[in-house]
């Protein structure tokens, strides 16, 4: 029974690569950690309920009511993220640079020259980062039971084969799979020989998911704040894996070492929109809710997988590649909505505190195609994620014309208890000094975030997981200008 549980989970792990759609798709672009203005990033992101930064447009749209003046804000970012890994014993460590542009907004504001009513109206156009994918990672270890051609030989004996000219097909091509006529079945080499080869599998990932806004916002009597932003999302991720199995100790016969490589782009774009108000009832109490309705991306995937094979030096051949068709689909994919709630205190002119609670319900995403109904990805997206809760805090010190700024936000994760990772979660701290003036401003802040979780190589069941550390680091700065 366990055997045919995995050759099974095999099968649906194929499937879903063949199409290279599916709810890790999902899950990658709902997931989203805006970064925005230096100030935002300083204050861990709370920016709910305090308004009058760019960055509250993808959070809080009525942050926008806040604003008194005009303003244009430029925030340039340099990140890395280092990641170690930690198999069968051996640990290494991988870091990935990279610039990027964190906001780059302008807001128009119109005042009434009243302080009742309609006190002011504004508009605001630009731009918000809400994900960065660079990433590498490279795991590598001795394995004493497992390789990937088990993963690939199971699924050619299972009771239902359903092989794919993107894995298994290939494996074959290149005689790393055999047809036994005597047991009247597959085998590779690894399993007869006893495995005891190196194993390592580089993973290098980038991209990013950028958020053009287009806002409005009012103010009322200086006590509530309306809010509205189109969301126009341009999305690009890129992932290469190399997975290299080899004999070190030449005690395989006939295979010397193989090659599997994957390459996947996907890029395209999204729209959304989203709702907010901001409301004082006492001077120093800000409260703020928003809403933000599921985003509609039309995205492309091009895929293509390649395998290499070495022989031992006493055959008559010494290699054979094989590689795959080129990969392409389109697909929609409908993300979950997400609500966010807020509160700040302001402390007269000495600083503020504030915090955001957000909540996603990540099992409502789903996919769709124009010729693939998506029926097994979907119910794997509803039976593996749930509902999620977000919490950001931020504080801000005036001191004369600077600030000082710290911030901490833990975002929960969104998988079941099924899942090897149902207990990860992804926490940043933060920190920022900033210089204001009437017409000009200047933050610099810095974010480190963390998360642990297991990567499997194939099915978890017939490998070993990775225990993966990553800390993602971003210094920001932002030029801001007032007229």
């Amino acid at each position: 029974m366990k055997r045919i549980l995995i050759i099974l989970s095999g099968a649906l792990l194929t499937l879903s690569n063949i199409s290279a759609q599916n709810e890790e798709d999902a899950l990658r672009y709902s997931r989203q950690y805006i970064t925005g203005t230096a100030r935002s990033v300083g204050m861990g992101g709370a920016m709910g309920a305090i308004g009058g930064d760019f960055t509250s447009l993808s959070i809080n749209p009525a942050g926008i009511g806040v604003y008194r003046s005009s303003e244009f804000t430029f925030s340039p970012s340099l990140t890395w993220n280092s990641t170690k890994s930690d198999f069968l014993g051996n640990k290494i460590e991988q870091t990935r640079y990279g610039m990027k542009i964190g906001n780059i907004g302008y807001v128009v504001t119109n005042k009434s020259d009243k302080e009742k009513g309609l006190v002011s109206t504004s508009f605001g156009f630009g731009y918000n980062q809400l994900n960065n994918f660079n990433q590498q990672i490279l795991m590598s270890g001795t394995s004493s039971n497992t390789s990937l051609l088990d993963n690939f030989t199971d699924i050619y004996n299972g009771p239902l084969p359903n092989t794919s000219d993107f894995y298994e097909n290939l494996a074959n091509d290149v005689d790393m799979i055999a047809w036994d006529s005597t047991a009247s079945k597959y085998f590779n080499d690894f399993e007869r020989g006893g495995y005891g080869q190196k194993m390592q599998r580089s993973v290098v990932s980038s991209g990013h998911i950028g958020e053009y806004v287009f806002s409005a916002g009012t103010n009322y009597s200086n006590k509530i704040y309306f809010g509205a932003t189109i969301g126009v999302q341009r999305v690009r991720f890129e992932k290469s894996i190399q997975h290299t199995e080899t004999d070190q100790e030449n005690t395989i016969d006939y295979s010397q070492e193989f090659v599997f490589t994957e390459d996947l782009l996907t890029r395209g774009y999204g729209f959304n929109a989203k709702l907010g108000v901001i409301a004082r009832p006492l001077d120093f109490i800000r409260l703020g809710a928003a809403y933000h309705l599921p985003t509609i991306y039309f995205l492309n995937d091009r895929f293509n997988t390649s395998m290499q094979a070495w022989y031992d030096q006493n055959l008559n051949i010494n290699s054979k590649t094989a590689e795959s068709p080129d990969g392409n689909y389109d697909y929609t994919l409908k993300s979950a909505g997400k609500f966010v709630g807020s509160a700040a205190i302001t402390l007269g002119k000495v600083g503020m505190v504030s915090v955001d609670y957000e909540r996603v319900n990540y099992s409502k995403a789903t996919l769709e195609g124009s010729d693939y109904g998506f029926i097994d990805e979907n119910n794997a997206i509803n039976n593996n994620f749930k509902t999620s809760n977000n919490l950001r805090m931020g504080a801000e010190l005036r001191l004369g014309s600077g600030y000082l700024r710290g911030g901490y936000s833990i975002y929960g994760t969104p998988l079941k208890t099924v899942d090897p990772n149902a207990d990860s979660k992804y926490s940043v701290i933060s920190g920022g000094v900033g210089i204001r003036n009437s017409d000009f401003f200047l933050d610099l802040s810095y974010a480190r975030g963390l998360m642990k979780e297991a990567y499997y190589m194939y099915v978890p069941q017939m490998t070993t997981g990775s225990i993966n550390t990553s800390s993602l680091n971003n210094l920001i700065m932002t030029v801001g200008f007032r007229f």
